[in-house]
């Protein structure tokens, strides 16, 4: 806790570079969910969980670019050798982010499944009542030549 409390205190919450951090932060949760919907198509959710990827696996050269450069568009340096800042404030709600898309496509893969299997099912049970439909009138028309 008292990690935390640390980490919160030495942020400057009200710096330019943190409000827009947070903001692009918020962005990106609520394009996830957005892109989330079944009606929207597989493409905008692969293009937002490549861009994730691609900035988790690129956070350690974001880093390493920040902490030379973090006097043009900060008024301190929160950028550390192992990357802590980064971490926590970048990585990790893209991590969450990336975590709800997939707990959202996998709820949409098993109503599909769902929705296929009693598809399947009530097709199977039509088949079979017209089946004994057709074989009570193929019986009866035996009997009677």
């Amino acid at each position: 806790m008292e990690n935390i409390q640390a980490f919160r205190q030495a942020i400057s919450w009200s710096e330019p570079f943190i409000l827009c951090l947070v903001a692009i932060q918020l962005f990106i949760f609520l394009f996830s969910i957005w892109s989330s919907h079944r009606d929207r198509g597989l493409a905008p959710r692969m293009v937002l969980m490549l861009s994730i990827a691609g900035l988790v696996r690129g956070a350690e050269y974001i880093n390493r670019w920040a902490s030379h450069n973090w006097e043009s568009f900060a008024t301190q340096n929160y950028f550390d050798e192992r990357g802590i800042f980064v971490s926590i404030m970048l990585c990790a709600p893209l991590l969450l982010d990336s975590l709800v898309m997939l707990l959202l496509f996998l709820r949409e893969a098993s109503q599909l499944l769902i929705a296929v299997k009693t598809a399947e099912l009530k097709k199977q049970k039509k088949a079979a009542k017209e089946e004994s439909t057709t074989g009570t009138t193929k019986r009866r028309s035996k009997k009677d030549q």
